[in-house]
């Protein structure tokens, strides 16, 4: 089988050739497109890259509209014209009988594609055809079609390469792609199109009697059950146009010289094809709301008495029968957030291997070195595009072997990954179920559930409003690199399992110790950003692409300590992050409020969580993109009565010429902050750094100082050291 990376493009057509019927597809799907439409009797094939040109009667068009898996859209010709210019393509267009082929109150779409000719834009091309059309309508009969681009009742495609201009109408009309069953997706559904293709290529036979049917099909990440509900209209053989007829939802079914008779005789017999498999076909998936989806799918499929859908981890599921076929697309990188690429593809290795012997794997993974961790051995490594992703599909046979009567849990610390699971399962229940009625009560959509409080399981775990936020502080284990990526990954399903969260709102970060600021750096783009609830606030969050999320929940209790004391005083918020403080203040009735970072992305940040909480009058609320110690050098107005002080332990960055050592420079900082403060005034300071000193042998001639940090934990951190608290109030001028 030639992959897609080995085929070119159709070599440019001469004018003088007559043209072919054009099938599109997927790159990679191009044979498998091939040897279905030649089983339609299709004949004169050529097969270029995502193309595939054959020659055959109105029943082989017709056919491989309603019948082709792999077929995105049959392109019908309608001419193949020389052209050298813009009037030559706008005549050679007119010419053609359009009366015959429009009739009033049809509307119309053209598509166009352009090589190396003499228009310059694709658009250009497609809106000389419309106007030759409709000139030509409009002049013989009276009438002018109206241009829709979508449901267009025609559509056309023109192909112009050099001088050759091929026009055709779409016998599909939609992409056929869409099947008319899956209006209910996951979050990163499959197309029908390549699932098909897919099945194909590992073996899953059409219901034709040339081939056994294999036992069972299993997918264990099914997500909306793609796969699954594609492998059940095959082993029915029910074709896959089949739906869309029913409803007229054919292009070809719209045209005006469609053959009615054989169009009905073709769906007929389609109809009377279908049987019941004699096959387990079943699916599974870790989000149990996917199970609903993928059985609301199946229905509108028409398959829903003959396949069966579960909520599991993958590796909890056994097998159905005792061979058949695993077909699966795991949840990876840029599709969904999962723990670690590789520990996924490691697991569902070892799960296949340990159980699955005697059966074969298909599986579509991402073209990056985590599918190499997947352990088996391919027969089959096929390049293929998911969307935007360039992947791999990997099919493997799995031998059978004689089952070890060994525990297949991996034993760390003396206890099996099993009995850790167990135990922070049992763990997250009773916390959360305590933690949730308190949050209730204190108003609070944000809280922390799990506070590394099994030491062998080093986890932190925060609930935002149904989302998971896990971060694991880094300690010595025993584990390779890979082995401890499955770890984690087992951990944060049983986290998402026992709390009933989606995997997708689920994401896990690794906190080491920064030298550099590193907290502050961006890790990820998928922007997974929601609006939580602190009592009367709202705080926008980012879950995915920075290792904090915009909202500092151990400073739950000191944002209202600083909104307690904030009405009708002027308010600084130093080293202000996302403006938590800040809005704190602002919605309590400060006078005025000062937001000071070097970073942009915050600062514009600071000023969204103002809007959201009315808080937007940038007159009273004003933002400054400066380094702290640089803006109190730089400060000449009145003095401020109320101050935050919440820095990093370290910060390097190259819109400052000073690093930052919260050790090192606190104490300077807060001596300047002095000159800056009322008399009376407060400052609140606090920072994470676990070997932090106060230097308040420096700071007593300026300020009475009182450390707050016990009273400034909240009750769902079981670590007390999660931060230090210090409120110090500005000495009385002395005379």
């Amino acid at each position: 089988m030639a992959s897609a990376e080995s085929l070119r493009p159709l070599p440019p057509p001469s004018p003088d050739e007559p043209p072919r019927l054009t099938a599109r597809t997927l790159g990679g799907l191009e044979e498998v497109l091939a040897a279905e439409l030649l089983h339609l009797g299709a004949g004169d094939l050529r097969i270029g890259r995502r193309t595939v040109e054959f020659s055959g009667s109105t029943e082989t068009l017709y056919r491989a509209v309603l019948e082709c898996r792999t077929v995105i859209r049959v392109l019908e010709p309608l001419g193949r014209f020389a052209v050298q210019n813009e009037d030559e393509l706008y005549a050679a267009v007119s010419s053609l009988a359009w009366p015959e082929l429009l009739h009033q109150g049809d509307t119309l779409r053209i598509d166009a594609v352009i090589h190396d000719t003499f228009v310059s834009h694709s658009l250009y091309a497609a809106q000389l055809v419309k106007d030759a059309i409709v000139d030509r309508l409009r002049e013989q009969a009276g009438w002018r079609p109206d241009v829709q681009l979508r449901g267009a009742t025609h559509r056309f495609a023109l192909h112009l390469v050099g001088s050759t201009a091929t026009l055709s109408r779409d016998a599909a009309g939609r992409s056929l792609h869409q099947r008319g069953w899956r209006p209910a997706t996951g979050v990163a559904p499959l197309s029908e199109v390549l699932a098909a293709g897919i099945l194909a290529m590992a073996g899953w036979p059409a219901a034709d009697g040339e081939q056994p049917l294999p036992a069972a099909l299993l997918d264990p990440m099914c997500g909306s059950g793609t796969f699954v509900i594609e492998a059940a209209q095959v082993a029915a053989g029910m074709a896959a146009g089949l739906a869309r007829a029913r409803r007229g939802d054919h292009g070809f079914l719209r045209f005006h010289d469609c053959d009615r008779e054989l169009a009905a005789r073709l769906i007929a017999e389609l109809e009377g094809r279908i049987q019941p498999p004699a096959c387990v076909l079943q699916g599974s998936d870790l989000d149990p709301a996917m199970e609903a989806v993928a059985l609301a799918n199946a229905a509108r499929a028409g398959v829903a008495d003959w396949v069966r859908f579960s909520t599991a981890a993958f590796d909890r599921v056994t097998p159905p029968a005792d061979s058949g076929l695993v077909v699966t697309n795991p949840p990876y990188g840029e599709r969904l957030p999962t723990a670690r690429d590789g520990a996924i593809f490691r697991r569902l290795g070892d799960w296949l291997f340990a159980g699955f012997g005697g059966w074969q794997a298909a599986v579509l993974a991402p073209n990056t070195p985590a599918a190499r961790q997947f352990g088996l051995k391919p027969r089959l490594r096929m390049p293929l595009q998911n969307g935007p992703l360039d992947c791999r599909l990997l099919v493997a046979e799995i031998r059978r072997r004689e089952l070890s009567s060994q525990p297949m849990a991996v034993r760390r610390e003396g206890r099996t990954v099993d009995d850790q699971t167990g135990d922070f399962r049992r763990r997250l229940a009773k916390r959360f179920r305590h933690l949730a009625k308190w949050a209730r009560r204190q108003g609070a959509e944000a809280f922390r559930i799990y506070d590394r409080d099994i030491p062998e399981i080093p986890l932190a775990i925060d609930w935002y409003a149904g989302w998971l936020h896990a971060a694991e502080y880094d300690r010595p284990h025993d584990r390779t690199e890979i082995e401890h990526d499955v770890w984690l990954s087992q951990m944060l399903e049983a986290a998402v399992a026992e709390l009933g969260v989606p995997p997708a709102q689920a994401f896990l970060k690794v906190r080491r110790r920064q030298r550099h600021g590193g907290q502050y750096e961006k890790l990820d783009e998928r922007g997974a950003t929601l609006n939580v609830r602190e009592g009367d606030l709202r705080f926008e969050v980012n879950l995915s692409d920075y290792l904090d999320t915009g909202l500092f929940l151990d400073h739950r209790t000191t944002r209202r300590l600083v909104a307690e004391e904030a009405r009708g005083r002027r308010f600084l918020n130093l080293f202000c992050y996302t403006g938590s403080f800040s809005v704190a203040a602002a919605a309590a009735g400060a006078a005025e409020t000062a937001s000071v970072d070097l970073s942009n992305t915050y600062l514009e940040w600071t000023r969204r969580n103002l809007w959201a909480n009315d808080c937007g009058d940038t007159r009273r609320h004003q933002t400054y993109r400066d380094e702290a110690r640089s803006f109190l050098a730089h400060w000449r107005r009145e003095p401020f009565d109320l101050a935050v002080v919440d820095p990093p332990t370290f910060s390097r960055s190259a819109k400052s010429p000073l690093p930052w050592d919260v050790q090192e420079d606190h104490a300077a900082l807060l001596v300047d902050l002095a000159e800056r403060m009322t008399p009376g005034g407060v400052v609140y300071f606090s920072n994470n750094s676990r070997r932090f000193r106060l230097h308040d042998d420096l700071l007593d001639e300026h300020y009475t100082i009182r450390e707050i940090t016990r009273r400034t934990i909240p009750e769902d951190f079981r670590n007390q050291r999660i931060h230090r608290c210090w409120r110090l109030v500005r000495h009385a001028d002395r005379s």
